[in-house]
């Protein structure tokens, strides 16, 4: 992301910030409706639902608050708009194994050759005795 794009996002926030806040004024006011700010700028349902209700009221001013906050957060360059998604988790996985099992197999030990270590009980005694130590 350039910096000019960073600028402008930022700028769009602020902008969507004062104009959710005049939104928030205006329905207090007038139906009594509380909205919560900080919750609308970060998620797009409660952001959509919230102008959808403002504007179902008969209110020019609202409508003009709504019709700009819906540009600033769901227009072209709208700050909920998504990236395209990621690829999927199993999709990637599946490239990691054939990638591989491209691998030479032979390359790796065979697990059944390597000798297994015979314990002694009586060194692993004498290894944690504490009175050896002196």
């Amino acid at each position: 992301m350039s910096t000019s794009s960073l600028i402008q996002n930022a700028m769009s926030d602020n902008l969507a910030f004062s104009l959710m806040a005049r939104l928030h004024v205006i329905l207090r006011r007038q139906n009594g409706r509380v909205t919560d700010i900080e919750y609308m700028r970060v998620n797009p349902g409660y952001c959509r639902s919230i102008l959808d209700m403002a504007l179902e009221l008969p209110n020019p001013d609202l409508h003009d608050i709504c019709q700009k906050l819906d540009e600033i957060y769901f227009g072209e360059d709208g700050l909920f708009v998504t990236p395209p998604p990621p690829t999927p988790l199993l999709n990637r996985l599946a490239v990691r194994k054939q990638v591989s099992n491209k691998l030479d197999e032979s390359s790796m030990p065979d697990m059944s050759t390597i000798p297994t270590p015979v314990l002694d009980h009586n060194a692993m005694v004498d290894q944690t005795y504490i009175g050896r130590l002196r």
